[in-house]
């Protein structure tokens, strides 16, 4: 996906700037690559939580209410 969005990147942000068009392929490269990594760091740490959460249920002693 990203690597499409990289290459498709110009059709959505479209903008000159002093009579040359912004962004260029290196740029559009760049920002496919930061997205993926962001997205990346995102979903490691949703899947570090999950697991520390579902240990510490698990660890969780039961409770017995009178």
């Amino acid at each position: 996906m990203f690597s499409l969005f990289a290459h498709h990147a110009k059709s959505f942000f479209a903008l000159e700037i002093n009579g040359r068009e912004y962004p260029d392929g290196m740029t559009e490269h760049v920002i496919g690559i930061a997205l993926g990594v962001f997205a990346l760091v995102l979903m490691s740490y949703g899947l570090y939580a999950g697991i520390r959460d579902v240990l510490r249920w698990r660890r969780k002693t039961a409770e017995i209410k009178a």
